[in-house]
């Protein structure tokens, strides 16, 4: 527990873990300040009650929940591997994959910066409408439209 925030935060796990994984874990997970959810069908109202989400991933495709995420009004803490579309201190905190005094540093700005969290939850909801279906949507119309004049010139 190397950031302040477990002192007062909450870090909930929603989902199961892999076989073993958690016995890998040991007592980490029974301090005060972890709640093991399991599995849940309430997904994005939880990230709604939530400040953060974090992912740090060493391997991602590309991470759906981070997208639902930022618009639930999470802030993302997330690994460069995770696939989230977000910029590092403009809309997320960003740590390179299996950097954990990073995570720890991310953890502890928000959590003795409340307006840094304010502003990057911001700064995240007033851009969360480029990740919809629709925006990709005009993006690939528009990708295919300078594709046909170039073939045409």
């Amino acid at each position: 527990m190397a950031s302040p925030a477990h002192k007062d935060g909450t870090f909930l796990i929603a989902g199961e873990f892999i076989p073993g994984y958690a016995e890998k874990l040991g007592s980490l997970l029974s301090h005060p300040s972890i709640h093991r959810l399991g599995h849940r069908r309430d997904v994005a109202e939880l990230m709604k009650k939530s400040d953060l989400l974090v992912l740090p991933s060493i391997e991602e495709g590309s991470a759906l929940v981070t997208s639902e995420a930022r618009g639930c009004g999470c802030v993302l803490l997330v690994s460069d591997a995770s696939g989230a579309i977000c910029q590092h201190m403009e809309n997320a905190l960003v740590h390179r994959a299996r950097d954990v005094q990073a995570l720890t540093e991310h953890l502890t700005m928000v959590h003795q910066d409340r307006s840094f969290l304010r502003r990057l939850r911001e700064s995240s909801l007033s851009t969360v409408n480029d990740l919809t279906w629709a925006s990709a949507g005009i993006r690939l119309a528009n990708v295919y439209r300078d594709t046909a004049k170039l073939k045409r010139a």
